[in-house]
């Protein structure tokens, strides 16, 4: 896979920023009672593997299926996007734009869907292995042990892959879910499936924090 050097800095800078955002909004609720420096670094680094799996390798899979197929692809930043990210999450709430992977050449529609689905559906992939160590983990966790750290940042990057999956298979132009069911319905339903069963499955076993 061959990326540029420009490529690289802006999506590093795009999970950073998206991940400081998501740091903030956790710990605003929390800066009443003062806050600990150890737990803001756990919680930026929690977020940090939540973005950096959830955003960095949707992006990157996109790219990699379209340079499979022959087709130039960047991931490009969005800089208003981080911005509202942060704006945003004073509000209580996180937004997500940072950015897109721009691929350009003839694009038949079917190789279209593939690159769409394939961001997706590695957000499904992460998302699975992740409520896996969680389930994992789960009998040897107690308050605050390191365990109950590893377990906590893998369920919070589960439940972030899977908002992300579900976010972007949202069926109208620009989601990844308009072109994907625009070229296979079926699959387009067996993502969409797979992302409320995951999530459905995290939720009743009060994996999800």
């Amino acid at each position: 896979m061959r990326f540029s050097g420009r490529e690289l800095f802006q999506l590093a800078v795009a999970v950073l920023a998206l991940s400081g955002a998501l740091t903030l909004l956790y710990v605003l609720p929390l800066l009443r009672g003062g806050l600990p420096v150890d737990l803001l670094a756990f919680l930026f680094v929690a977020s940090l593997v939540a973005v950096g799996t959830g955003v960095g390798l949707h992006e990157i899979a996109h790219k990699a299926v379209a340079q499979r197929y022959g087709h130039w692809a960047e991931f490009r930043y969005y800089p208003l996007g981080l911005l509202l990210a942060f704006v945003f999450a004073f509000m209580g709430f996180i937004y997500g734009a940072p950015g897109a992977t721009i691929v350009a050449g003839n694009v038949r529609p079917d190789e279209n869907g593939k690159i769409s689905a394939a961001g997706p559906a590695t957000n499904l992939v992460l998302a699975g292995g992740f409520l896996a160590l969680g389930l994992a983990l789960e009998g040897a966790v107690t308050t605050l042990n390191a365990v109950f750290l590893v377990y906590a940042i893998a369920t919070s990057a589960a439940f972030m892959n899977l908002i992300l999956a579900g976010f972007n298979m949202i069926p109208f132009l620009p989601f990844d879910g308009a072109k994907v069911w625009a070229w296979n319905k079926p699959a387009y339903l067996g993502i969409i499936a797979a992302v409320l069963g995951l999530f459905g499955f995290g939720v009743t076993r009060g994996l999800f924090l």
